[in-house]
């Protein structure tokens, strides 16, 4: 057997992994998976950025202390009720 048969079973588990970490992804910042391959309609109020999001997730998993996350998780989610 070649390395060519084995090739597509390689990029099906690849194209898997990337599928299951941006469904991750869409979950933790409860967006629809469509979030990331359509652009969001406009209403004249500015939206997060892809990149500012993905920071986001970079810094907060980044955050070894459970009750550092925590805090960090209620400070966002109340600055997110005040718009």
């Amino acid at each position: 057997m070649t390395d060519a048969a084995v090739f597509p079973i390689k990029a099906d588990r690849a194209a898997n992994e990337r599928a299951r970490l941006l469904r991750q992804i869409a979950d933790v910042l409860d967006l629809p998976i469509t979030a990331f391959t359509h652009p969001p309609a406009t209403d004249g109020a500015e939206e997060a950025t892809s990149d500012e999001c993905m920071a986001v997730i970079r810094a907060f998993s980044r955050i070894r202390d459970p009750k550092m996350r925590e805090f960090c998780l209620k400070m966002l989610e109340s600055f997110a009720e005040r718009g």
